[in-house]
């Protein structure tokens, strides 16, 4: 009987030690950021589709990033003048001689350069942007003389391979800001100093009207620099912020403004609060705490 049992004994220690040595397997690193994101270094223009795992450069040279009258750093892309998605990244080079995109649709394997036939030379406000898979916008700016300066507008109907110039928005002033919702409906601001601009077109870019931003009481003399406009539903919901100089809560509030006319005019109908510096109860009371009446 003492045999049995110390044999049953001798089976449960073998089994306990087999069990602590079964190795635990190892745990996969946890990746934080955008799967999608470039950066630039020594070796130029790089560009991760994948957290960081792995790097592929883009074949352009840094300084056609920034070529034009872009005197800001060059560490960092021009803000909007890029895209970064799984289905398309894109980049507008150059600002003198040549201004084009360049492209790639699967993921960097294989890159098409586009050039914007006749386009401002000396570039500097430079945004791209997709309404669709095949339908596209640019809008450029440049050959600046003291406070003013030349706008075009360029459309892509087959995904970036061929630009063509549409039109150019009826104003000489600096261009703020630009950006379309569909094919045919966007908007442009513009304004370095006075009261802002704003256009909007129906047909693409080719004729531009005025249209109305209706900013009550003190808000008027707040927000005064489109930033994005986008469809909601039936409404197109723009974001309006403060500029470099806006001081309203340290400058980082911005208004929301809504159309229910495909943008013809837009009336405010709220604060957008992003780093939370307001209180609840004054985001929510924003017409009665500031003047509105």
């Amino acid at each position: 009987m003492r045999y049995i049992v110390g044999i049953c004994l001798c089976l449960l220690l073998l089994a306990g030690c087999q069990e602590e040595q079964t190795p635990t397997p190892e745990e996969e690193p946890t990746l934080t950021g955008p799967a999608i994101s470039y950066t630039i270094d020594e070796s130029g223009l790089q560009v991760t589709m994948n957290n960081g795992q792995n790097w592929m450069k883009v074949p352009v040279e840094v300084d056609d990033l920034f070529a034009g009258e872009y005197q800001g750093s060059k560490t960092e892309l021009i803000d909007q003048s890029y895209l970064l998605s799984a289905d398309r990244l894109a980049f507008i080079v150059g600002g003198f001689e040549q201004t084009a995109v360049l492209s790639s649709t699967d993921q960097g394997k294989t890159w098409n350069t586009a050039e914007f036939p006749d386009a401002i030379q000396g570039i500097r406000l430079r945004i791209i942007g997709f309404t669709s898979e095949q339908d596209g916008f640019v809008i450029l700016s440049g050959g600046r003389t003291m406070s003013a300066e030349g706008n075009q507008i360029y459309q892509t109907t087959d995904g970036g391979k061929t630009w063509n110039l549409v039109g150019s928005a009826p104003s000489e002033r600096i261009v703020q800001s630009g950006t379309f919702v569909s094919k045919d409906i966007g908007f442009m601001s513009f304004g370095s100093t006075g009261p802002t601009e704003y256009y909007r077109t129906t047909d693409g870019g080719s004729n531009w009207d005025n249209f109305e931003v209706e900013l009550p009481g003190i808000y008027k003399d707040v927000f005064s620099v489109m930033e994005s406009a986008e469809f909601d539903g039936d409404q197109i919901v723009m974001q309006m912020g403060q500029g470099t100089n806006g001081d309203y809560y340290g400058g980082n509030v911005k208004a929301k403004l809504v159309s229910d006319n495909n943008g013809e005019s837009f009336e405010m109908t709220g604060l957008i609060d992003p780093d939370d510096v307001m209180t609840d109860e004054e985001e929510e009371n924003w017409r009665e705490n500031d003047s509105y009446y």
